[in-house]
Formats: structure tokens, C-alpha cells, sequence
């Protein structure tokens, strides 16, 4: 009877874990599945993003030149997403396959072409995550390419742009990338190995630096080395936006947007023991307030100011939606380790940053339509800084492993904040340097720009068969 008991508890005992394992097999499933598609419906916010630049673009133009600005826009992510397929997510990522990655670009095959990417043995997969892991950064990488349309919209030939927006996706932007993001990169808090990494390395959450002060130096670069449009500087009332409703709703589309790409920068929802839940949330929490913050200090600061520091005395919704633009890419990259009350500040003054750096821009008549410089490469310089000033330690360590704080917070060794500034110092010229190199090849071939004939008839009419709207011919659209 005894020998009964023990063989039935045995079978019981192995039918319990049995079922167990099985419920473990089904719950990591269901974790990766969750993970999945969090990341898909991040990624998803961020790729409308686009829609936001495009209607945000066409608002801020001359009507006469709308169809062009939109279809840059389209191509951009038409051109970006070959370009990241092909190579730009291998030269971003380096799976280190051999173990002796390359610090500066990724340099293995896995990533070009998606080519290590395997759903099709049943058990052996990671429920999508290689596929909507390049979904992701192919929204991130779009981004960074659109954001120069702006800069050189109404003048610039569209083959050039295309040629550009290849190179901003396949080269520039994919080493940024790699430098700050990849595991292997040198500058990478996510560097495990210190003797590889710079200090604490450079903590860009969502991408201020990678993303935006990329696509933002790289538009300023663009922008001189095109020249302004015709009569610019001479008649400048006639070069005003030619649409405000289209601004304000591109802005809240961007807005928007950012909570695909703040929260979603935590890569999953489910983790094993880590905070990705609440990291997103927080993340969402200062995106809002920084962006707010912004925004509001923006709309009185140009309404107040003297002329002479380029107050304007109305309460101008152009330099409002900016501000708040602005706003949204000075907390990118410390979203996840700022505390609430500081991204308060952060916004506050990302206003001034956005104004200081749009009239600079027009003292030094360099001709940016949508303020691409201002809003993302100026903003986007200031959001590496102040995680160096206000990162909480307690958020860092935890999501980065950085054992450091901002320099005004507690805890502060002042080995991130010293990681940042290096990094400005390096990201910067990069960007500038292989940009200027770009449009001054394209420049000398004479593709750059398009005849002035074309341009002062409005490249919708010239290159696009018509005006956008209906009931224009191009020739009654403003001047």
C-alpha cells in the first residue's frame, strides 16, 4: 500500500511539473507576444510622426510649393526604409556574432538585409522581436531624415534630397546610432566592457542627440550651404506659412507621436525583475510636462520681448507650436531619468533655447522655413546637457547601470555630466562635417538646387504638374 502511496505521489509530482513547465513555456510566450507588441504599437506612434513633419512642413510654406514638401516627406520614408533595410540597421546594430564588435560602426552582416532573422523553426523563435525591433528604428531613422526637409524646403532639387536622405539613413545617422545605442558601441552607457566605453557613457534615452541634433545640424548644414530662397531677406512678410491650421495639427500629431517614441524607448513592457513598465509611464508623464512647459513659456516670450530680442508683441501660434516642439526634444533624452518637477525646468528653458537659436539663424541669414535647427538640433544639444544636470541616480543605475547623477542631484560624481559633453563634442562635429561634405559634392555637381525660374513659379507648378489645392493654377498661389 505504501508503495501504492509513493509511486501515485510520483506521478503526481511529475504531472504537477509538467504542467508547470508547460504554464512557464505558455507565460513566456505570452511575455514575448506582450513585448511584441508593445514595441509595434510604439513603433507605429512614432512612424505617424511623419504625418506630423508633412502637414507641420506644408503649413509653414507657400502654398505654391506644398505638393513638393509633401511628396519629400513620403520618399523619405519610402528611401529610408530600403536604405534601413539594406544596410543602415547592420552599420546601427552589430549582433557581435565573433565577439570582437567594432566600436564605431556595426560591421556584421546579421542586421543588413535582416539576413540573421529566423521565424520559420517553431519553438526556436523570439515571437517577432527581430522583426519589430527593425520596425522600430526604421520609424526612428525616417525621423532623422525628415526633419532636414523643412530646412531646404522651396529650393532644393528633389533628386538631391533623395541622395541625401540615403546618406542621412544608410551612414551618418546609423553610426550615431551605434555609438550611443548598440551594446558595443564607444560611447555607449549600455557598454558593459569600461575599458571600450567613454566614462559613464552617453545616456540618450530616446534620442535627442541621435536622432534629433542629428537630423537638426545636419538641416542647418544644409540650409547655408543651399542659400535662401529669392527675396528672403528683402520681403520677408511674403514667405510667411501659408496655412496655420495645418501647423497646429502636424504639432499635436507630433505630439502624439512622442509617446511612441519616449515610452517605447524602454524597447519592452514585460521584464524579468527590471522597471520597463514604469520607466515608460514616467517617461510619458515628463514628455507631457516638458512639452507644456514649453510651449506656454514660448507663447509669452514672444509675445513679451522686446523687438530687438526678437519679440514680435502678438501671441504668435508659429513660434508657440515650436516652442512646444522644442519642448518635446530637450526631455527625449532624459525622459526616463528625470524626475516630473525637472522636466518642468528642462521645458521652461528649452523656450529660450528654441528662440535664442531661431534668431541667431536670422542674424546670420541662414534660411531654415520650419526652424529645423532651432527646434531639433539646438534643442536636442541642450537635452544631452541636462541629463548631465538633472539624471536621478536611483533611474540611472537601474536603467542604465550608470553608478553617477546629474551634477545637481544627489549622488553626482560628475563622470556623466563630463560623458555628455563629450559626446556633444564628438556627435556635432560628425554630423556637421560628413553633412557639409554631402551637400557641397551636391552643390558642385549643380544638382543641389533648382533653377530660380522653377522656384519663383513655385515647384508645384514647375515639377509637380499643378498647385494642391483645387482652384489654383500656381500662378495665384502667394507670391
Amino acid at each position: 500500500m505504501a508503495t501504492m502511496n509513493v509511486t501515485q505521489v510520483a506521478t503526481e509530482v511529475a504531472s504537477l511539473t509538467a504542467t508547470v513547465s508547460a504554464l512557464q513555456t505558455s507565460l513566456n510566450h505570452t511575455i514575448a507576444d506582450g513585448n511584441t507588441f508593445w514595441l509595434l504599437y510604439c513603433a507605429s506612434l512614432v512612424f505617424l510622426m511623419q504625418a506630423g513633419f508633412a502637414t507641420l512642413s506644408a503649413g509653414s510654406i507657400r502654398s505654391k510649393n506644398v505638393k513638393n514638401i509633401l511628396l519629400k516627406n513620403l520618399l523619405d520614408a519610402c528611401i529610408g526604409a530600403l536604405v534601413w533595410f539594406a544596410w543602415g540597421y547592420g552599420f546601427a546594430y552589430d549582433n557581435n556574432i565573433d565577439g570582437n564588435a567594432n566600436g564605431f560602426i556595426g560591421r556584421g552582416t546579421w542586421n543588413m538585409g535582416l539576413s540573421g532573422a529566423n521565424d520559420k523553426t517553431s519553438g526556436a523563435h523570439d515571437q517577432g522581436a527581430e522583426w519589430v525591433g527593425w520596425q522600430f528604428q526604421f520609424a526612428f531613422a525616417a525621423a532623422a531624415a525628415t526633419i532636414v526637409s523643412g530646412a531646404v524646403a522651396e529650393r532644393c532639387a528633389l533628386n538631391a534630397y533623395l541622395i541625401y536622405t540615403a546618406c542621412i539613413t544608410g551612414f551618418i545617422y546609423p553610426c550615431v546610432v551605434h555609438w550611443v545605442w548598440d551594446s558595443n558601441g564607444f560611447m555607449s552607457a549600455f557598454n558593459s566592457n569600461a575599458d571600450k566605453r567613454l566614462l559613464t557613457g552617453c545616456v540618450d534615452f530616446a534620442g535627442s542627440g541621435v536622432v534629433h541634433m542629428t537630423g537638426g545640424w545636419a538641416a542647418m548644414v544644409g540650409a547655408k550651404i543651399l542659400g535662401p530662397r529669392i527675396d528672403r531677406w528683402d520681403r520677408p512678410h511674403l514667405f510667411e506659412g501659408h496655412s496655420t491650421p495645418l501647423q497646429v495639427i502636424g504639432t499635436f500629431l507630433l505630439w502624439f507621436g512622442w509617446y511612441g517614441f519616449n515610452p517605447g524607448s524602454t524597447l519592452a513592457i514585460h521584464s524579468d525583475g527590471g522597471d520597463y513598465a514604469r520607466d515608460a509611464a514616467r517617461a510619458a508623464v515628463t514628455t507631457t510636462l516638458a512639452g507644456a512647459s514649453a510651449g506656454v513659456t514660448g507663447l509669452f516670450l514672444k509675445c513679451h520681448l522686446p523687438a530687438s530680442m526678437g519679440g514680435s508683441g502678438v501671441y504668435d501660434i508659429g513660434h508657440t507650436c515650436n516652442s512646444l516642439l522644442g519642448g518635446l526634444v530637450a526631455i527625449t533624452a532624459g525622459c526616463s531619468v528625470i524626475e516630473p518637477g525637472f522636466s518642468l525646468l528642462v521645458g521652461f528653458l528649452a523656450a529660450f533655447v528654441y528662440h535664442g537659436a531661431s534668431c541667431l539663424m536670422r542674424k546670420l541669414k541662414i534660411d531654415d522655413p520650419l526652424d529645423a535647427f532651432a527646434v531639433h538640433g539646438a534643442c536636442g544639444f541642450w537635452a544631452v546637457i541636462a541629463v548631465g544636470l538633472f539624471g536621478v541616480k536611483e533611474y540611472l543605475s537601474t536603467g542604465f547601470s550608470v553608478d553617477d547623477a546629474g551634477i545637481f542631484m544627489a549622488g553626482a560624481k560628475g563622470e556623466l555630466f563630463a560623458a555628455q559633453i563629450i559626446a556633444l563634442c564628438i556627435e556635432v562635429p560628425w554630423v556637421v562635417t560628413t553633412s557639409f561634405i554631402l551637400f557641397s559634392a551636391l552643390k558642385a555637381m549643380g544638382i543641389l538646387r533648382v533653377p530660380a525660374d522653377q522656384e519663383v513659379a513655385g515647384l508645384d507648378v514647375s515639377k509637380h504638374g499643378g498647385s494642391a489645392y483645387a482652384g489654383e493654377d500656381g500662378k495665384s498661389a502667394s507670391a
